[in-house]
């Protein structure tokens, strides 16, 4: 009678570990909205997860042997965790993981932005090179020379006003 009373309450216990699991899921979905076909996917494998458990332990305890009072108890302690704790645990676990995103956005954001800074030096930097490797025939760093005035050489404009006249008589 002792041990069959050792499994009921255990039985109990694993019937509430699985009620705070799905909890545990519940709240990563309040937390992160997913799609109906990741929420089915996630509720198989936790049904595959609970039947895996139970099997295990069961086998583990009381050589594999199903009884009527194991079942009775997973139900008592699901039932039991389903309507006194959950309900607030759910609810109080969703708010704050909500604020911990909230505050972990702002380093988040604070990264995002250096990312960009960077991705937009790094193309910079790229355009450089071209530019280098472009004007290689006609000399390097042709298009970075300028007077103090922030103006190209008067040999780049030479260049340039040899290069639109040659059009306007191909033009004609």
């Amino acid at each position: 009678m002792g041990r069959e009373l050792l499994l009921f309450t255990k039985s109990i216990w694993y019937g509430a570990l699985l009620v705070i699991t799905y909890d545990i899921l519940t709240i990563c979905r309040n937390v992160i909205r997913h799609s109906t076909a990741f929420i089915a996917f996630e509720d198989l494998i936790y049904w595959i997860f609970c039947a895996l458990f139970l099997f295990s332990r069961f086998f583990k305890e009381n050589s594999g042997i199903l009884r009527g009072y194991l079942a009775a108890g997973i139900l008592v302690g699901s039932l039991a965790c389903y309507f006194s704790i959950s309900p607030y645990f759910v609810r109080f676990f969703t708010f704050l993981s909500k604020k911990v995103l909230r505050v972990l956005e702002i380093p988040l954001k604070i990264v995002r932005k250096m990312m960009k800074r960077l991705k937009s030096s790094l193309f910079q930097g790229k355009m450089f090179v071209k530019r280098k490797i472009s004007s290689g025939k006609k000399g390097l760093g042709r298009h970075f020379r300028r007077n103090n005035k922030g103006e190209a050489d008067e040999e780049n404009k030479k260049g340039r006003q040899k290069k639109t006249r040659k059009r306007k008589k191909q033009e004609e």
